[in-house]
């Protein structure tokens, strides 16, 4: 009994969370650190290398009973095969999707294909040709106006990543960086946990570093887990759209940008998936009604499999909140952080879980 009553609290700490999230808010609003993000941008870069590549390091490490530093050069490898593999057979199919597109907002096609679709339809008998075609033309203009501010974003991010080449020194910096950092890590490690120790009062340290462990874990399982089933999504939409293409006189267009839309926009749970199949349809309304139609059963289904095969079999458990408290995570992360927010919510909130159900735990043993 009065063992339990001496266990450290962390909900004593409460103030302290806060203060940690208001210094998160600061660091994630544009502008507020950009001095410190030049100034750091090479250590930045590699903590970040440091961090993915971490765990497949170590996998490989296990898996293939390789020594340390094998593991590490092995790891580049792999990335920079896929990262080459990515540039020669993705990016060029992904580009010409997109001129695609630009040349088909420049150029409308005909609605006289879904005016006459819906006046054949009972709301004929409710409105005149007239105002089903007036509604249409706005709709169209609308659609136009969106897509091709769309396109523009799409145009600044290919400009962005390709401004990437003119900081390749810094690039390679990093990537040293990183090279030995992952190759000394199983020192590092222990090292910086002797830091926390070193500078905080024990159960300060205790929590501090119990909480850290925590959201590592949490953090790798899902973004790492969630990646794996975007790639697997975007290739699933991409490929189903090939065969429609393949077996039926339907023409589907930019299955490439379409895959790496729906890919991207998975990341994100629930909300995300509704994020990426909107400017599909849009883009697939240019080649016409029943394109659009077809896409959206594509994606549906791709996205139950997905549901209901791919994500289980990667991610299992390792988020463990239930839809409304996930829903909940992103929209408040989102309102908050922005796109950040939004992935790292889910990880976040599993910690806070954890956290409370510890607490509920204890507290029915007392």
């Amino acid at each position: 009994m009065n063992k339990n009553k001496t266990n450290f609290d962390p909900y004593k700490y409460i103030p302290f969370i806060i203060i940690i999230f208001l210094i998160g808010k600061f660091i994630f609003t544009p502008g507020n650190l950009h001095w410190f993000v030049s100034s750091f941008k090479s250590l930045i870069f590699a903590s970040i290398i440091i961090y993915l590549l971490s765990p497949v390091v170590r996998i490989i490490k296990s898996k293939l009973k390789f020594k340390h530093t094998l593991s590490v050069v092995l790891t580049y490898l792999i990335v920079f095969a896929c990262i080459t593999l990515f540039i020669m057979l993705i990016v060029p199919t992904i580009s010409d999707s997109v001129n695609a597109l630009v040349v088909n907002i420049k150029n409308p096609p005909d609605i006289n294909e879904i005016s006459n679709f819906i006046n054949g339809l009972f709301v004929a008998n409710l409105i005149s040709p007239e105002q089903v075609h007036d509604i249409i033309l706005t709709v169209q203009d609308y659609i136009i106006s969106f897509s091709s501010n769309l396109v523009s974003l799409s145009t600044q991010l290919i400009s962005s990543i390709g401004s990437l080449l003119s900081n390749i020194a810094l690039i390679f910096l990093s990537l040293f960086m990183a090279f030995y950092a992952l190759r000394d890590w199983d020192e590092i490690r222990p090292k910086l946990r002797r830091l926390v120790r070193a500078f905080l009062p024990k159960k300060y340290a205790d929590w501090t570093l119990k909480i850290t462990n925590l959201t590592d874990k949490a953090i790798k399982q899902f973004l790492i887990g969630k990646m794996y089933t975007c790639i697997i999504l975007g290739l699933l939409v991409s490929i189903g759209i090939y065969i429609v293409n393949l077996v039926s006189p339907l023409k589907i267009p930019y299955a490439p940008l379409m895959g790496l839309i729906i890919g991207i926009t998975n990341i994100i749970p629930y909300i995300g998936p509704f994020f990426g199949t909107i400017p599909c349809l849009i883009f697939a309304l240019f080649s016409g009604f029943w394109e659009a139609i077809v896409l959206l059963c594509i994606i549906l289904i791709m996205q139950q499999v997905d549901n209901i095969i791919v994500s289980p079999r990667i991610l299992g458990n390792s988020v463990g909140l239930k839809p409304f408290w996930v829903v909940a995570s992103v929209t408040i992360g989102g309102s908050f952080f922005g796109a950040v927010g939004m992935i790292l919510s889910v990880p976040i909130a599993s910690v806070i879980l954890t956290l409370v159900m510890e607490k509920v735990n204890r507290a029915d043993l007392e």
